[in-house]
């Protein structure tokens, strides 16, 4: 079952599991569509599409930040192509959201969203492709917009994107490599060895 895109995924993985996936996540971050989005007066900078999922999501951040409890209890486990399985953490059914179009006016679209526990202190939200086609929604990277039509008039929706920032890898890792290349023996020094 296809439910969530490598990256969400990921959040849910070890540190190990996650470097192993950095790649293919490095790339999908790159093609990510955020916009800004409010639910109540919470104002959730890392709201993003994903076509990818096949559900919305929200993380705990977010839920914490705004005092719910799950309307319906998960029960169903979220399995990628990873061999990580994770459980949702609970249903959040018919959540207004707020967006602004190119024009500023306020545009309210309801939702349901699974909860995650990606172990971010940020609030997040993204839109899966159930949000996406319930508002008829036309993701537009090329033009920073995503179109959506409600009550049979469209939208356009700002979207912007987010460069990738380059971690460097841990220290102990930077001390491993040097410790490594110090050791390093040349090729004239094996073969006196071996003569």
């Amino acid at each position: 079952m296809h439910l969530y895109s490598p990256p969400i995924r990921k959040m849910c993985l070890s540190r190990k599991a996650q470097e192993e996936e950095s790649k293919e996540s490095d790339k999908w971050l790159s093609s990510l569509q955020y916009l800004d989005a409010i639910i109540n007066d919470l104002t959730i900078s890392e709201s993003f599409l994903d076509p990818d999922s096949e559900f919305g999501g929200i993380n705990d951040s977010a839920i914490k930040a705004l005092g719910w409890k799950a309307d319906k209890p998960s029960n169903f486990a979220i399995k990628g192509n990873s061999k990580h399985i994770t459980d949702s953490l609970g249903w959040y059914t018919d959540i207004p959201v707020t967006l602004k179009d190119k024009e500023n006016k306020t545009v309210t679209v309801i939702g349901n969203f699974i909860r995650i526990d990606n172990g971010k202190t940020e609030p997040m939200l993204f839109f899966g492709m159930s949000n996406i086609r319930k508002v008829q929604g036309v993701p537009e990277p090329n033009k920073n917009q995503f179109r959506i039509k409600l009550h049979g008039k469209t939208y356009i929706i700002p979207t912007f994107s987010k460069a990738l920032v380059v971690k460097d890898p841990p220290k102990e890792d930077q001390d491993q490599v040097s410790t490594d290349s110090s050791n390093l023996i040349s090729e004239d020094d094996l073969k006196k060895k071996s003569v």
